[in-house]
């Protein structure tokens, strides 16, 4: 008997479809250790964490080490990144009392090939991934439990928490309202032409920007009554090249744009769609694909839509990390599929990226044309369109064509104004973040990883940091107060690209490059520098 261990009770029932009747697949339900979560549970002067076992999970292991003792091998095959490999150092840790022939699988699908060459490939725990899990551990536990009794005390309001990810996303939420509170609209006008020919409508304008609707009227009067002529047509084609294949922080934004969720929600179905198989590990922030599964998607592009439809398999330049065993998320396959409600929405939105990705690019003709009035040449309007040539991957990605075509216009063409007219235009103030622009703003900015952006938004809602509005996230008065007085006191916790570096950081230890512990204390003093000073 072999004994196989992973997670999740779903991810070990579709797992233990391939592995027949000598094995025994158990889940963990999650981590088994942790920090206390009454106390700080690390050492400031060593920074030696004290995991403590999380409520029922020293029984279920004690169950699963009953099985251990019997076992010809024992495989870990918890998610393949810091957590899961801290989940499985964990248990290594406790197994290996009873029985030492214990191997780590690490898989980023669940497919039957897939767990196969895992178990044969199987290897020692990552110490490095370990490691870096461990200073992400222990620096949120210093700095949240340093860090926000002060707000607490300062803004007499318990409940209040400050975070290494969290406090810098905060800030980019209040700094952009208080762009928009700044925001003076500024009205301006424009002169407009409405034509019409072979029953297609467009309008052209007058380039000059007007600040009175006044200083418009001038030249309105000249126009009373007149024809126009076209002065010039060119035509140009342009490209518009596939979208990338979805990592972590696209998927939440597109999923949540598109299906109307939270990207907390997206990310949940997403890890549920890995655990049935039907998906590649969602927590990535690679575009890398298998050439494999390219080369099988490629040929389903042109068995179904046809030969113009295919593209190419692209390398994207991507960080220092995500050059490794990660991928991009795919399906699995295109031959199975869930059955029904928001799961195969998400299945389907991911499949339609995947293939468009691998599919031949959209060819736009974008058409401009200049007009004048007979009456004055000097007076200049200009008319753009765009006509959809070839719809490439549009058509794969169900992305409908918005461009607006001109109608056939040529040099010397007559025409009549059906109306011309002012039209008053307005300054807009930035918008608001939505979940999904959040995370698309964190990933570019490199504020956390794929494993954290999900959790960083909803502990913001969950704090009353921030509330939803429109599908909009609008900060609360006690958020403005905890990012000016974090701002003022604790400016190395909120800047950016020091947040990002701490990331750097993480990564570094990740592959084995730096010691966990000197780069956690490195970390640690420089945020706390400020509170020492006190």
């Amino acid at each position: 008997m072999k004994l196989f261990i992973v997670e999740s009770p779903t991810k070990a029932k579709s797992i233990s479809k391939y592995l027949g009747k000598d094995w025994i697949v158990k889940a963990t339900l999650g981590h088994i250790k942790d920090l206390p979560e009454r106390s700080l549970g690390v050492d400031p002067k060593t920074l030696e964490p004290k995991y403590v076992w999380l409520k029922g999970k020293k029984k279920l292991v004690e169950n699963i080490k009953k099985i251990a003792k019997n076992a010809q091998k024992i495989y870990l095959g918890t998610d393949p990144d810091r957590e899961g490999e801290a989940i499985a150092y964990f248990l290594k840790e406790e197994l290996s009392r009873v029985n030492g022939r214990i191997y780590r699988a690490m898989f980023y699908e669940i497919t039957k090939n897939s767990i196969l060459k895992a178990v044969q490939t199987a290897k020692d725990i990552d110490l490095n991934l370990v490691h870096a899990q461990f200073a992400r551990r222990v620096l949120d536990r210093l700095i949240g439990y340093k860090l926000s009794p002060l707000l607490w005390k300062e803004l007499t309001t318990k409940g209040l928490s400050v975070g290494r990810v969290q406090s810098p996303a905060l800030r980019l939420i209040v700094e952009r309202e208080k762009q928009i509170q700044s925001f003076k609209k500024k009205k301006y006008y424009y002169i407009k032409v409405d034509f019409e020919k072979d029953g297609v409508s467009f309008s052209a304008v007058f380039q000059q920007r007007f600040e009175k609707p006044s200083n418009a009227e001038p030249y309105l009067k000249k126009l009373k009554d007149t024809m126009f002529v076209v002065n010039a047509v060119k035509k140009e084609k342009s490209i518009s090249d596939p979208p990338k294949p979805f990592n972590t922080a696209s998927l939440q934004s597109e999923g949540s744009k598109k299906l109307n969720l939270s990207v907390s929600e997206i990310q949940k179905i997403a890890q549920k769609l890995y655990e049935e198989g039907y998906i590649t590990y969602p927590r990535t922030d690679s575009y890398r694909m298998n050439q494999e599964k390219a080369q099988e998607f490629i040929a389903f592009i042109e068995k179904n839509y046809g030969k113009e439809y295919v593209g190419k398999l692209r390398n994207f330049r991507e960080g220092r990390l995500s050059q490794s065993a990660h991928e991009c998320i795919r399906p699995t396959s295109l031959r199975k599929k869930p059955k029904e409600g928001i799961e195969l929405k998400l299945y389907l939105l991911i499949s339609s990226r995947t293939l468009a990705s691998l599919s031949s690019p959209a060819i736009i003709e974008k058409t401009y044309v200049s007009l004048n009035p007979i009456t004055d040449e000097a007076l200049e309007f200009f008319a753009e369109g765009e006509d959809l040539l070839f719809d490439g991957w549009m058509k794969i990605y169900g992305k409908e064509w918005e461009g607006k075509k001109l109608p056939e216009l040529t040099q010397g063409d007559i025409l009549k104004p059906k109306r011309i007219y002012i039209e008053e235009r307005e300054t807009q103030p930035p918008p608001r973040y939505t979940e999904g622009s959040l995370v698309k703003t964190l990933e570019r900015l490199g504020i956390g990883r794929p494993s954290t952006y999900a959790t960083i938004v909803k502990t913001l809602k969950q704090r009353g940091y921030v509330a939803v509005e429109k599908g909009h996230l609008k900060p609360t008065e006690i958020a403005f107060k905890v990012v000016d007085y974090l701002m003022e006191k604790f400016p190395s916790l909120m800047d950016y690209s020091f947040t990002a570096n701490m990331e750097d950081m993480l990564d570094e230890i990740e592959e084995g490059r730096k010691d966990w512990k000197l780069i956690t204390k490195e970390i640690y003093r420089k945020v706390l520098h400020e509170y020492t000073q006190e």
